[in-house]
């Protein structure tokens, strides 16, 4: 059973693929305060119509709300450039954070950005892809590019980069580790 924090791209996809309860079922799944209140409501069925989605109800069941603090937030948000720091969702840096404080828990993302700033940060091995989730749930399915492994170790890979290069963090800033 593995302790997993997603990313709201990763819920919103895991619903629409009709899996989010067997993942539910096999993994102890926690979701940052941001993304569970501000970030996942619903997605689109393929014939256009809306279905919406209630995690709510699933807090303390199936599901795990967990947060930082607004001064963690902030301290962590200030280290990035200006560039980095808007590509970077709010919710996003709310996972790393904790992703930070809490060391048994892996990151589920989707978005490039979140990716790359796990390597940027030195967080590469604390990251999941989709499709990794998918495999150590015991399911198989045909996956868009931005699921799969290959997509995932694309973005570190950029974020790699980025790191030697210095690009994405404030000048003369180190990586601060929120603990």
């Amino acid at each position: 059973m593995l302790l997993v924090l997603l990313d709201a791209d990763v819920i919103i996809d895991l619903h629409k693929d009709g899996v989010w309860d067997k993942i539910t079922e096999k993994h102890k799944i926690h979701i940052p305060s941001i993304i569970l209140h501000k970030e996942v409501y619903y997605y689109y069925n393929p014939d256009g119509t809306k279905q919406f989605i209630y995690l709510k109800p699933e807090i303390g069941k199936t599901i795990f709300e967990v947060s930082c603090s607004p001064d963690e937030l902030l301290t962590f948000s200030q280290q990035f450039d200006t560039t980095l720091g808007q590509e970077i969702h709010t919710g996003e840096k709310e996972a790393l954070v904790l992703l930070q404080k809490h060391q048994d828990l892996i990151f589920c993302t989707c978005d490039h950005t979140a990716i790359q700033v796990l390597a940027l940060l030195d967080l590469a091995e604390r990251g999941l892809s989709f499709e990794s989730l998918l495999r150590k749930s015991g399911i198989t399915k045909k996956l868009e590019y931005k699921h799969t492994e290959a997509y995932f170790k694309n973005n570190l890979k950029m974020g790699s980069i980025a790191k030697i290069q210095q690009k994405g963090l404030k000048a003369k800033t180190p990586v601060k580790k929120i603990r």
